[in-house]
């Protein structure tokens, strides 16, 4: 019985490590294509923000609004590159300041949140384990799912404004963030859902919907 579970064991490994090696040799290609791809939103936002200072505020106010989708559209296709690179790239464990990959987290999620406000609560500095952006991209995911449940969130100077906390809870061997929303449960799994469980995976965490209200469950060991 021994010897099965060590040969399973070493045989999943050696399949591991045989993946990786079949997909390194793409590492160029996917950081050249998100390169060009964000080169291009970037283009692109700089032409919208050209468009809005030709403009005086005394124009129509559709054109204005159509501004505002334009570089709200680009902002979040600029947050899903994000997603994109922390899928496909790893990095070494480190320890990262809590409060600083939380605001990076709000940062990606941003262009999605709308009005949501996001607060962290925690009675001290910790660190936790992170691999690249691997914490921040699990928690943004989280974030955005939660936002989306509640409806497409306005653009920011609107009225309703959904609330997201962050609970933090330490023992003596795991740590907690409880992430709490005022809104809807989201309904199923979806990709934010199924990247930040996959991420969540690389520094040993694991994520599950809370029982009783809408938001989830971030464990780390």
């Amino acid at each position: 019985m021994m010897t099965r579970e060590t040969q399973v064991a070493v045989a999943r490994r050696d399949s591991e490590i045989d993946a990786d090696l079949e997909t390194s040799h793409l590492t160029p290609v996917w950081d050249g294509i998100l390169r060009e791809f964000r080169n291009h939103l970037t283009v692109l936002l700089a032409a919208a923000s050209e468009i809005r200072a030709a403009h005086p505020s005394s124009e129509p106010t559709d054109i204005s609004a159509a501004l505002a989708e334009t570089e709200w559209n680009v902002e979040r296709l600029n947050s899903l590159v994000g997603f994109v690179d922390a899928a496909l790239r790893d990095g070494t464990a480190v320890i990262s300041d809590l409060d600083d990959v939380v605001q990076r987290a709000i940062r990606l999620a941003a262009p999605a949140l709308g009005t949501t406000s996001v607060s962290l609560h925690k009675e001290r500095r910790t660190g936790i384990t992170n691999r690249g952006s691997a914490v921040e991209s699990l928690l943004a995911a989280l974030f955005v799912e939660l936002a989306r449940a509640d409806g497409n969130p306005p653009l920011p100077g609107g009225s309703r404004g959904l609330r997201i906390d962050v609970y933090l809870e330490a023992t003596r061997t795991s740590l907690f963030l409880s992430i709490e929303s005022t809104g809807r449960r989201p309904t199923g799994e979806s990709w934010r859902y199924a990247l930040a469980s996959d991420l969540a995976s690389r520094v040993g965490a694991t994520v599950s919907p809370l029982p009783d209200t809408a938001g989830y469950l971030v464990r780390f060991a």
